[in-house]
């Protein structure tokens, strides 16, 4: 069982890593469209409250987001140029080396930056469409 629990908490650190990875070449300009719009797509699918399977139904509600996710961040990661690459890595292990020491404090702040994040969309659709 020891091997089972390490091999997920490698891929959920090494998930972690791609992530950051992908969040940041989106912004390099050595990144074509084609990945850029591909990174956009897996981001805003975890963002998006819309699953492909949606989460009522028992276990593959939550299977397709702990699946597909990390295989399209990897995709795309994988495909980046070499260039955008290393850069968005160096970025990535600067940003794990000063979070992970305070691991709480970049909880609430992912958590709070979602919370925001959706106020502000409801706000919005309240504003602009239901009036």
């Amino acid at each position: 069982m020891g091997s089972l629990t390490q091999r997920v908490g490698g891929r959920f650190l090494r998930f972690r890593r791609e992530f950051l990875v992908m969040a940041r070449a989106l912004l390099h300009p050595e990144t074509p469209l084609r990945l850029k719009v591909a990174g956009s797509a897996v981001l805003l699918y975890l963002l998006s409250p819309v699953d492909l399977v949606p989460l009522t139904i028992p276990f593959l509600g939550v299977v397709d987001d702990v699946l597909l996710v990390p295989w399209g961040v990897g995709l795309v990661v994988k495909a980046l140029p070499q260039g955008a690459r290393g850069d968005a890595e160096a970025w990535a292990a600067r940003v794990v080396d000063r979070w992970v020491k305070r691991p709480i404090l970049a909880f609430v702040l992912v958590f709070v930056g979602l919370v925001t994040t959706w106020m502000i969309l409801l706000w919005l659709f309240w504003r602009f469409v239901l009036n």
